[in-house]
């Protein structure tokens, strides 16, 4: 057995004290896995959440009414922007609705799942829901037209249908 003596000063107090401190704080971080940022947005809306499996993003999805097939028909890595143009800027403003903001993920690779809706209500085909997740946490959720002059609105919005309209319809 090894003994170690030293006397007790008040620099080493505030050294020990801040270094027990920084373990508590980096413990609590990795137990939570990064959910402590999600957590507080997750207070002021609800659709800020984890979608660990597929089973979860259908779940999430056929929550706003939106029924899709059980199998995304893309998966694929994709990484938001450093800086947005004024289209990634219009997207991130209609996240914002939804109470989720791209910009704090500039930069960063994220997973996009792309899922056929089945019950758009403007009955239009080609319609597909995109959920955009950095790990495990949705940070982006669409649902659009596949045509060229097409609509992009919030997935939380189930009564848009054919009263949306994009800004050639609208000029």
């Amino acid at each position: 057995m090894v003994m170690y003596a030293t006397k007790l000063t008040r620099r080493k107090l505030v050294v020990g004290l801040l270094a027990v401190c920084a373990m508590v704080v980096g413990a609590g971080c990795w137990l939570l896995g990064g959910e402590a940022d999600t957590a507080s947005t997750a207070a002021e809306v609800s659709i800020s959440c984890k979608l660990k499996t597929n089973d979860d993003r259908v779940a999430f999805l056929r929550g706003y009414g939106w029924e899709v097939d059980e199998n995304p028909v893309s998966e694929q890595d994709v990484r938001i922007p450093d800086t947005f143009d004024a289209a990634y800027q219009s997207y991130n403003e209609l996240q914002k609705t939804q109470g989720l903001d791209l910009t704090r993920y500039q930069g960063r690779k994220c997973q996009l799942y792309v899922y056929q809706v089945r019950n758009d209500p403007s009955g239009e085909t080609g319609v597909t829901a995109n959920l955009v997740l950095y790990r495990d946490n949705l940070i982006a959720a669409d649902i659009c037209s596949e045509d060229a002059d097409g609509f992009v609105r919030a997935v939380t919005d189930r009564s848009a249908g054919d009263q949306t309209q994009t800004p050639s319809e609208g000029e």
